[in-house]
């Protein structure tokens, strides 16, 4: 698997979307690559930070 097939399965399965791949394919590659295996936890942590901004403030508007 390429860096590439890795971050767009990754950013599918995130969005519900089928990744094309199998996940043992995926965590092997996420082993196997230093500069890869952060992939995740950075995705989820994108993914948290946009939820954040979308809930309503106080004032009922976005932030």
């Amino acid at each position: 698997m390429r860096c590439i097939d890795c971050r767009t399965a990754l950013s599918a399965e995130l969005d519900g979307e089928d990744p094309g791949s199998g996940p043992g394919a995926v965590r092997r590659h996420l082993g196997d690559r230093p500069s890869c295996a952060d992939r995740p936890a950075g995705l989820h942590e994108l993914e948290a930070l946009v939820a954040a901004a979308r809930r309503p403030s106080s004032g009922g508007r976005l932030r």
